[in-house]
């Protein structure tokens, strides 16, 4: 190793350090150093670091190898968030970060079109000067484009990811941590906490969407003005309770539930349980709709302790139980190892897991090799293009 690339990676290793929050007695004891001078020489660029404690290192600083080595520090990514964690927020960035950068990574070595077809819609909107009537039209455009139906919820994340390209990740941010977004090399990319109910999930992957879609004009102001920071999650706010429930299919309900004489609490939980939202979101959003709820009335039903009963008494289904790691990713993950473009080591570091318990974490996924054998396989000559049959088909050849 140069001096040159000693200094950087000693420097790489104290800003990393200093950004968790280590000290150099912790970081030396994590990594297995015999004292902390062992560290400081390091960091100084006056000690060569062995492979075995490369890996250590990067794993330490919740970082891949890769990017501990890169001579060149590029700016780290803006983590935005709603709700940051009052503890471990640097950790949770870190790790967010990496995710990002390993699903990317999968993404581009699987050839993976993830948003290829699909351009982010031109949002030119400066929060200081939007109203609720610019975000309720961003919110029916953005729906349009990505088709998500009278029940946006149940195709959300799925269109995120596929149409426009969007990572997203899934932690553990604790009882105060809430969602975050960020945008770096790696794409677009949304953090939601695997603690909430599916409902908050949905909502925060839509609030985070607005924050995505107006990033440009409004990122360097977000970070810096906290009025803005309050203008903006209320618009946001207002955006994701209008993608979720589009006005035009809420009213369609409503009428459809007025036809029979009359409009119950049941029948609300029971629309805010068919829209996937929370009763919360509904609520609010009928406010909106100037469908003759106004904020004491919902204000008070919030707090009502045996409304709380019975709208918990209607939520039905797998609360907190998403897999740890999104499928997608661990899809794309082991194909990509199927096809020699991810060694099985590699694998098992971005599944989290040993090499031993490789096969059996993929069979968590519901994932077995046989899986991944090729069923067709396509081959491209000048103009035409071969198809030719796996081991379980047929051999056929098309001609273009």
């Amino acid at each position: 190793m140069t001096n040159e690339q000693g200094n950087t990676l000693g420097n790489r290793v104290h800003v990393l350090r200093d950004k968790l929050g280590y000290s150099q007695d912790e970081l030396a004891g994590m990594v297995g150093f015999a004292s902390r001078q062992i560290l400081s020489d390091l960091e100084r660029g006056k000690r060569d670091v062995k492979a075995s404690e490369l890996v250590k290192l990067a794993r330490a600083l919740r970082v891949d190898v890769t990017a501990l080595l890169a001579l060149s520090e590029a700016d780290q990514p803006l983590v935005m968030w709603r709700e940051k964690p009052a503890v471990g927020a640097e950790a949770l960035e870190a790790d967010f970060l990496t995710w990002c950068e390993r699903y990317a990574h999968v993404k581009r070595v699987t050839e993976t079109s993830d948003g290829e077809w699909f351009s982010w819609p031109d949002v030119p909107m400066r929060i200081q000067d939007a109203n609720y009537d610019d975000v309720e039209e961003l919110a029916r455009q953005v729906g349009a484009q990505m088709e998500l139906g009278a029940r946006p919820a149940s195709s959300l994340q799925r269109s995120l990811e596929t149409r426009l390209g969007v990572i997203i990740w899934f932690l553990d941010l604790g009882e105060d941590g809430s969602a975050a977004c960020a945008r770096g090399g790696f794409g677009s990319s949304i953090l939601v906490n695997r603690r909430e109910a599916p409902w908050r999930q949905n909502f925060d992957m839509a609030h985070e969407l607005f924050h995505l879609l107006t990033w440009e004009t409004t990122c360097s102001e977000i970070e810096h003005d906290a009025a803005v920071v309050e203008r903006s999650e209320k618009l946001a706010n207002a955006f994701a309770a209008a993608l979720l429930l589009p006005g035009e299919h809420v009213n369609i309900e409503l009428n459809r539930c007025a036809r029979k004489g009359s409009l119950t609490l049941n029948d609300l939980v029971a629309l805010a349980r068919d829209f996937d939202v929370s009763t919360s979101a509904l609520f609010w959003r009928l406010r909106t709709l100037g469908c003759g709820i106004n904020r004491d009335q919902i204000t008070s039903l919030l707090g009502d302790p045996r409304f709380r009963r019975m709208d918990r008494a209607a939520r039905t289904g797998p609360w907190g139980q998403c897999s740890p790691l999104p499928e997608r990713f661990v899809w794309l993950a082991a194909s990509a190892s199927s096809k020699g473009r991810l060694s099985r080591t590699k694998l098992a570091e971005y599944l989290d897991c040993g090499l031993a318990d490789l096969d059996t974490c993929l069979g968590e996924y519901g994932i077995a090799e046989t899986d991944l054998s090729p069923l067709i396989e396509f081959a491209r000559a000048d103009d035409d293009l071969d198809v030719v049959g796996g081991e379980h088909g047929q051999t056929a050849v098309c001609s273009a």
